[in-house]
Formats: C-alpha cells, structure tokens, sequence
C-alpha cells in the first residue's frame, strides 16, 4: 500500500474509531460576575481537523484548526432594564489558529500560524420585547449567514465551494505546474456582509418572517428576510439579502442571493443557495459573478450517541475573478452529534475543479476531512 492509500485509511479509521468510543461526563462549575445585577455565560469551542489533500502533483496530510469554525472564546451578558427591554452584549474571540493555510509551493508543502487573538464580535444590544432589537458594535452584518440554510447539520464543516482548500492551487497538465489560482480567488456563495461594526435592527418574528437591516462603518448598507417554521407538514427556513457594496468598492456596486432548506419528518432534506454581484463603473470587464449550491442530506438515530446525518453537496462558481473561469465543488460527508457533551465530529470527501475558456488542463483537487468540535 503506497503512502496515500496509508493517509487516507488513517483518517477513515480514526473517524470511525471516535464514532465507536465511549464518552465521558461533562462536570459542572461556577463562575461569578463582577456585576451581579447581569447574568454571564462563558462558552466557545475547540475545532481541530486532520485534512488530507491531494492536488494531482503532490499531496499531504495537514493537522490544523477547523477551517470553517475554529477554536474561539465567548462572553455572554444578559440583564433586565425594564419589564419590556432586555439588554444583551456578547464578547467573542478567534484564538491563533495553527496550520490555517496549509498549502503546497514548488519547494514542497507550506503551512503557517495565525498569531493574531481576532475579535469575531464585541456588541450591546438591546431588545423589546414587542419592537425588536438593535445591535451597535462590531457583530454579524443583517445579512451574514443568509446563503447558508442547510438541515446538513455538517459541524461547520462546510459552508461554501472552497471550505477545505482555500489556500491550496491547482496544478496543471501532466508535469504538474503551480498555476498560481486558488480556491479562495474562484469561489463565491455571496453570504452576505459578514461580521462588521454595523448598526443593526432585527424586527419581531411574525408568522414565521422576520426582518434585518443593518448600516456598515464603511458605508455600506445590506438588508434581509428569512423565514423559519413549519409548511404543509415540512420544516422550512431559508431567506434573501440585498447589499449595496458602492461605498468601500471602486468595482463592485451590489451583492444580492438567498438560500432555502426543506425537510421531511422522515429525516431526508434538500437545500438549494443562488447569489451574484453587480458591477459598478464597468468595473467587471464583462465578468458576470455568479455562484449557486444544491444539496440534500438524511438524518437518523443510529447510536446512543445522538443523530448521524449522511450528506451530499454541490456548488458551482462562475467568473468570480476571472472571466470565464467555473470551479465546481463535489462533497460527501458524515457528521455524528455527540449529545452527551454537546460536541460534533465530522468525516468528508470532496473534489474541487476548475475549468476556463482557454481549455487550461486543471487537474482535479482531492481533499479527506476529519473534524472534531469539541464546545464548551
């Protein structure tokens, strides 16, 4: 059996084996305030991945954080200021991330260390209890997270096209030349404005909708609707975004796309996103960036563990930097709840794509995940 064969039983095998292993209680433990008017909740999680990655020329296997949902730190408060506004704020920290862009370079494979304590969020809220909520601070934009309504229950192990191999480029032809193009510059779900200081307003929920517009500090301005609840017997969620990017961008002038979820009782779900940006000032050169997903995944209980969910996904991205580029996404995973310390593992195949109009023999990127989320 040559080495490759060896990596990739050895991440096989050690999913199965945590699939198999008995888990340990969790045990209790108090920690107090400095003001005990306000209650706070510490929390976070540890995201660590073996990822093993094969791009037709030269392959590793990577031990780094979580890719999608690395290891973090977060601070909770929450406190009454009248019978009808509850006053919230939330503290959360990314930690160094190792190995975070692992990848491949002529003299043999690269893998470098985030040093930086990131700050994901650092926001007050405040919420009435018939009038909604509005958040100042540095926080989730009103359309982060609007492409990504799954019932995959995949862990934060993906979230897009390129959620394994950002970092990674594609070789070409038979002599297996770096051709200098990554994942990350080929790839786009069009999620939203991300994480930003914003000035953000949620409305009440009704009859399942609710609203969200939020007010960059670069200018910038987004809004959304989202749905969640119960249709003809089925659970549904999903939901739209618009962004206006004009204000930070000499290029592109607005962002809009949604994503919706359906699943049957019987535990078989189906997922579907679409997104694109316009340009501004001509700005894409007759690019025309596009980019969708369709999915379905079936969730049971098999083991006194919790719910294991067998998934399936596709994306495809479409004249994201280059004109005429297309990259296509295949993956196919596994993800085990861990119920008795509220933690999830994850096991994943997926091969990665790339086309163009000069007819460029990109060779087919493979990459094998095993992922553990241990929260706390």
């Amino acid at each position: 059996m040559d080495m490759k064969n060896i990596l990739k039983s050895s991440v096989a095998a050690g999913a199965l084996f945590a699939l198999a292993a008995p888990v340990a209680g969790t045990a209790q433990a108090d920690i107090k305030n400095g003001n005990s008017k306000v209650s706070l909740t510490v929390g976070g999680q540890i995201g660590r991945a073996l990822v093993y990655v094969d791009d037709g020329e030269h392959s590793q296997l990577f031990n780094a954080d979580s890719q999608s949902s690395p290891t973090r730190l977060r601070f909770i408060v929450s406190g009454k200021l009248t019978e009808s506004i509850t006053v919230g704020g939330l503290i959360e920290n990314d930690y160094a991330a190792s190995n975070s862009s692992y990848s491949f370079t002529a003299a043999g494979e690269s893998a470098g260390d985030d040093t930086a304590f990131g700050i994901r969020h650092a926001f007050i809220s405040f919420q009435h209890k018939s009038m909604g909520k509005l958040s100042l601070g540095q926080t989730n934009s009103a359309s982060n997270g609007i492409a990504e309504s799954t019932y995959n229950n995949n862990g934060g192990a993906l979230v897009n096209g390129g959620g394994l191999i950002s970092s990674v480029q594609w070789t070409t032809g038979t002599g297996g030349a770096l051709s200098g193009l990554t994942a990350a510059c080929q790839t786009n779900h069009f999620d939203g404005l991300s994480r930003d200081d914003v000035i953000r307003y949620d409305s009440p929920s009704f009859a399942g909708f609710s609203l969200a517009a939020s007010h960059l500090n670069s200018g910038n301005f987004d809004a959304a609707v989202r749905y969640s609840g119960k249709l003809m017997g089925l659970s549904v969620k999903g939901g739209f975004h618009y962004a206006n990017l004009a204000a930070s961008s000499t290029s592109v002038k607005a962002q809009y796309g949604g994503s919706a979820a359906i699943k049957h009782s019987s535990g078989f779900s189906v997922r579907g996103n679409w997104g694109k940006q316009t340009d501004k000032n001509s700005g894409f050169a007759g690019r025309s960036p596009l980019g969708w997903g369709v999915g379905g995944s079936y969730e049971a209980k098999l083991s006194s563990l919790g719910a294991t969910t067998f998934y399936v996904d596709y994306f495809k991205s479409e004249d994201i930097l280059t004109e005429g580029n297309k990259m296509k996404t295949f993956y196919v995973g596994i993800n085990q709840d861990l119920d008795s310390i509220g933690s999830s593992i994850d096991l994943v195949y997926g091969r990665y794509s790339l086309d163009d109009t000069s007819g460029t023999d990109y060779n087919d990127i493979d990459a094998v995940l095993f992922q553990t989320i241990l929260a706390f």
